[in-house]
Parts: structure tokens; sequence; C-alpha cells
């Protein structure tokens, strides 16, 4: 994969990354440490993990790192990279270096506060809305600049091994909090995790995962 084609992907993901960021901050959905919602005319709620399923997870993920630490390529070398190995390798092709993509994020992130310091004094000084909304603009460049080179980044990095781990993570967390309703009770939707892989909607898993991670982790 090439940057610019890593880049077109980052793009085509954006939208998706800003209707998870809205969400992320939508404290109000969760309720009672749950968070409901409609799809396709039918009630579905995530929760939080009980004891006995946080077991399970921790079970699942010591077999999965086994896994993937002990898989290997047709050629016999192990195939899952650390993300550490991975910029390494991946900087030594030549075109794709990751640090340098760091080094843009921190350069944004020092125009970002300079450009929120500079909005700051301008309106402690009641600066025209026009000069205010000049600031706030820019921001929102870069922010959204910030967003793409993250998505840049993460999509280099997918295939690493603890990529893959915490991606992993997420999916069982999801089958294991997912639950309909039928017949006025709350019943987990899929029967088996490997079910829930199976399944073809995308749109269901991955409303599923985005409330998922946000009362796990909020």
């Amino acid at each position: 994969m090439t940057e610019q084609s890593s880049m077109d992907d980052a793009r085509k993901l954006l939208e998706k990354f800003k209707e998870d960021r809205e969400l992320a901050n939508a404290e109000s959905l969760i309720t009672d440490n749950k968070i409901e919602f409609d799809y396709n005319n039918k009630l579905y709620r995530v929760r939080l993990l009980k004891l006995k399923e946080k077991e399970e997870l921790y079970s699942m993920k010591l077999a999965k790192f086994g896994q993937l630490l002990q898989a290997k390529a047709s050629d016999g070398t192990y195939a899952n990279m650390t993300t550490k190995n991975l910029i390494a390798v991946l900087k030594d092709r030549g075109d794709i270096d990751i640090d340098a993509i760091d080094d843009k994020i921190k350069k944004i992130d020092a125009e970002l506060l300079d450009l929120k310091l500079s909005l700051g004094e301008a309106i402690e000084k009641s600066a025209a809305e026009s000069i205010l909304k000049n600031y706030e603009y820019k921001i929102d460049i870069l922010i959204n600049d910030k967003q793409l080179l993250i998505i840049q980044k993460t999509n280099y990095l997918s295939s690493s091994l603890e990529t893959q781990l915490e991606n992993y993570e997420a999916q069982f967390i999801s089958y294991l909090t997912l639950e309909s309703l039928n017949d006025e009770k709350w019943e987990r939707t899929f029967k088996t995790f490997e079910e829930f892989q199976n399944c073809e909607d995308e749109t269901l898993i991955n409303m599923t995962g985005t409330r998922s991670m946000l009362l796990q982790y909020r």
C-alpha cells in the first residue's frame, strides 16, 4: 500500500470517524450502564461486561495472542510482526515512514495550540465575529488533517500483532454484550462468536462496535 492509496482510504473513512467522534461525546445515550438503539425495526442494546464474561474475554485474548504469536507464513517465517517491527519494515521499504506521520501530527498539534491560544485572546478582546470564525475555520481544517493522518497511520499498522489483538478484543466484547429484545425479553443476539463473525450485516456490527467501545471504555 502506497502513501497515496492509504490517504485515499483515510478520506473514505473520515465521515465514519466523525460520526464515531460525535457518538463518543453522547453520554446521554447511556442509561443504567446500557445503550439502546433501534435498527431495522428491532430494539438492541449493549451493556457492560459481567465478571464471568471478563474472565471469558481474558481467556480468549490469551489464546488469540498465542495463536497470532505462533502463526507462520508459507516460507516458515512468523506471519505477524509487532508494531515496532512493522514500522521498521515499512520504513525500510522506503515509501512509508510512520515516524514522519507522527512528526506531521505533532506539528499540527503545535499549530492547533497556537490557534486556540490566539482564539482565546481574540475572545477576551471581544474581536469581531468574522475574526473568530476565521480562527475556528483554521482550527477545523487542522483537526480534519490530523484525523486523516491518524486514520492513515492506523491503516498502515492494521496488520500488527497488537492491532489484530485489539480488534479481536473489540469483536468479542461486542459479541458478549449485544442483546436484542424478543417478546419483551432481552437475549444475546448471536448464539456463538462464530455466528457473530459470520454476520454479513456490517451496519449492525459497526453500530454495535462503536456503542460497545463507548460504554466499556468511557
